[in-house]
């Protein structure tokens, strides 16, 4: 419980919320916006539960480490890789200047949401940190145990949508919205560029990695 507690916190995402505010931004009932965020959470518990008892245990057995590249193709993904990541940085940074398009008002409808919170939930497989309480919850001695890893995980991941679904409830949502949409204001500059110059950095890293490969026939990174 300890480790889908952490894992639960590395994995912290804003995303959840950000879909549950945009939605109600364009007029989406509470009611609607409730089913998706119930979607979202209790499916990726389903998601993570299924997975943990049915294959969670064989994935802790794989061999992670004799499936990566090595030397000349191993390279090659790097250079792809590095290459794309720069481009994409250099795309962010161009964007920069650019206007933003008025959103329009769409109302999101019941089906609609409960589709996104569903996709929300399968999504959640792409997350290091699910993958890791999967394979975690799957040596739990009992189903109940593994049942409460995953739900700990998918609370406390994505606690800005829980605590949303709260104020919703509670009928005091208007506000909740407009705090966390200042908030996401003030931090959305910053984490931009946080963003960019990783992405920067990581793509310059892989390029020259893949490059003194191709020079010396060894990584400069050191090999798993």
């Amino acid at each position: 419980m300890v480790a889908a507690l952490g894992l639960g916190l590395a994995g912290l995402d804003p995303a959840g919320a950000l879909i549950a505010v945009a939605a109600l931004a364009a007029g989406a009932r509470d009611r609607s916006v409730l089913a998706y965020g119930v979607v979202a959470i209790l499916g990726t518990v389903l998601v993570g539960t299924v997975l943990s008892l049915g294959i969670g245990t064989e994935l802790a057995q794989v061999d992670w480490l004799a499936l990566l590249p090595v030397g000349r193709l191993a390279a090659i993904i790097e250079v792809a890789l590095g290459v794309g990541l720069l481009i994409w940085a250099v795309v962010r940074l161009t964007r920069r200047t650019l206007h933003a398009p008025k959103p329009r008002r769409v109302r999101a409808g019941t089906a609609g949401l409960v589709s996104t919170g569903a996709l929300f939930a399968l999504s959640a497989v792409l997350d290091p940190t699910f993958v890791a309480v999967t394979v975690l919850a799957g040596r739990a001695p009992s189903p109940v145990a593994v049942v409460v890893a995953q739900l700990l995980w998918a609370v406390i991941s994505q606690a800005p949508l829980v605590f949303l679904l709260v104020a919703i409830a509670r009928g005091g949502h208007q506000s909740a919205v407009e705090r966390f949409t200042r908030w996401w204001d003030r931090i959305r500059p910053a984490l931009r560029w946080i963003v960019t110059i990783a992405l920067l950095l990581i793509g310059i890293t892989l390029v020259t990695d893949a490059a003194w490969w191709f020079a010396t026939g060894h990584f400069l990174l050191p090999e798993p």
